[in-house]
């Protein structure tokens, strides 16, 4: 079977104000790191020449902070640029998808092609992976729709043609069989993030937004009954661990059986320091310690990859997991840095499906070839309702990760960003993932995990359409 790309078309969501602030590592709030909107791509695909067109989609926000951290350029800069970038990213895969056979061989040539084009124009690796990403999961939903198959049998049948060995040529003879879980997963546990500006409990709370809905974190661990935890640090080694106990003591400790991951977001930049704080949280706080899973992103993704740094690098890791996220911007990022001693990279659809795929994949060959730990976990606060959440769940599903960083809906109020057509068609389609909760849906969490069965039908994040007519085209889009 052969496919053409007829047409791809770029919409912006605008989003309401956020109902609280959002702090992330040393910057001031979410405004310096990504503008209320959210890209939707509408992608039509024809198969074998036939008239009947196949609509893909796929959704992403545009975090230009996130992707880009470098001081020289100002967040407006940023966001032109990343602009930028999936505007090229688009011709690419237009100029491609005149015919091919399978999406994977296809997003192999366009993905290469946009990391070449983003590198001659000075752009961070992770930008071209977002703008590559954002294309590719529309043509993985155009042609699972087209084969009426959902994402996770495509993958199990080998419909999406998906070769690791072309491009990590150690996988050479690998099965990817072994990747598939026996059973697919549909139920998740949340793993709330802690913003550093987040409130913890009541005494935190200068005012209250009166919403009804949680505005701490403890009351978030009695409603939902929270387990696992994404707790932000600053680099500021005194602050972060008093924080951290805080955290434990007045909330987290009250979970049952609570699981703690910790977020540096490129917080470090002198490695020496970062083993201070790892030291130091050990002795002082062990039994928190003892529930703390790994540590995300820890330094500067240029330090991340600089080999001086794999003795400390491996000290630190005998006594914590160390997973990368930042700077994993390429496909042979979390190879470089497994080589360096961390032991994981993060799952984001807006990093690329396939190469989540091909790091799973990679995780049975360093277990196989060192006997080291290797593993996936799952993260990206951003994902709201509908297209990019449930393509998200979909990924997992396949990935097979039992906990996911997943409370955008902390920030935002429920579902409000939604037309009341898109509400009438969650309500009726996705019951198990979206309670309501006075004239409002939200996420529906209960004993601290999702059920999303209902978005793992045929397609890649299963019947989840926008409302196209409601959406800004990204052409006439004016952001704040």
């Amino acid at each position: 079977m052969s496919y053409t790309i007829q047409s791809i078309d770029l919409f912006v969501r605008e989003m309401p104000l956020d109902r609280m602030s959002f702090t992330v590592g040393r910057e001031i709030s979410a405004k310096n790191r990504r503008p209320r909107a959210i890209f939707l791509v509408r992608l039509k695909l024809i198969i074998d020449g036939h008239t009947k067109t196949i609509v893909g989609r796929s959704g992403d926000r545009p975090s230009f902070g996130w992707l880009d951290k470098r001081s020289d350029r100002t967040p407006e800069e940023k966001l032109a640029a990343l602009i930028s970038l999936v505007k090229k990213a688009r011709t690419v895969y237009l100029e491609n998808g005149a015919s091919f056979e399978t999406p994977f061989s296809f997003w192999k040539t366009s993905h290469e092609k946009i990391m070449d084009y983003a590198k001659a124009e000075n752009h961070e690796a992770l930008s071209a992976s977002y703008a590559s990403a954002l294309f590719e999961r529309a043509v993985i939903d155009a042609v699972c729709r087209a084969e009426r198959l959902p994402f996770f049998e495509m993958v199990r049948d080998g419909k999406l043609g998906i070769d690791p060995r072309v491009v990590h040529p150690e996988l050479k003879g690998f099965d990817l069989q072994r990747i598939i879980p026996l059973h697919q997963r549909s139920r998740f546990f949340i793993r709330h993030t802690v913003g550093l500006a987040d409130p913890i409990s009541e005494n935190d709370l200068e005012k209250r937004i009166g919403d009804g809905e949680p505005e701490t974190l403890e009351e978030y661990v009695k409603r939902d009954g929270l387990r696992f935890f994404k707790v932000k640090i600053s680099g500021d080694i005194e602050a972060d661990l008093a924080r951290l106990n805080r955290i434990w003591l007045e909330a987290v400790v009250k979970a049952d059986q609570p699981t703690i991951t910790l977020d540096g977001n490129e917080a470090y930049k002198d490695i020496d320091e970062f083993y201070r704080f790892v030291t130091e949280f050990e002795k002082r706080y062990l039994g928190l310690f003892q529930h703390t899973a790994f540590i995300e992103q820890p330094l500067t993704r240029q330090l991340t990859h600089d080999p001086k740094t794999a003795a400390t690098i491996q000290k630190i890791s005998a006594l914590k997991p160390l997973v990368i996220d930042e700077a994993d911007g390429t496909v042979d990022s979390f190879k470089n840095a497994f080589a360096i001693g961390y032991s994981g990279t993060s799952h984001k659809n807006c990093k690329g499906v396939f190469k989540s795929i091909l790091n799973r994949a990679l995780c049975f060959h360093f277990a196989d070839t060192t006997g080291r730990e290797a593993f996936i976990s799952g993260e990206d606060l951003s994902n709201m309702p509908i297209v990019p959440l449930h393509q998200d769940f979909d990924a997992l599903s396949l990935l097979d990760i039992s906990h996911t960083e997943r409370n955008g809906h902390h920030y935002g109020f429920g579902l409000s960003h939604l037309t009341a057509l898109e509400k009438q068609h969650v309500s009726k389609n996705h019951s198990d993932l979206y309670v309501k909760r006075g004239d409002e849906l939200f996420l529906n969490i209960r004993d601290g995990a999702v059920d999303c069965g209902s978005v793992l039908g045929a397609g890649f994040g299963g019947d989840t359409t926008p409302d196209w007519d409601s959406l800004t085209p990204l052409d006439y889009w004016k952001p704040e």
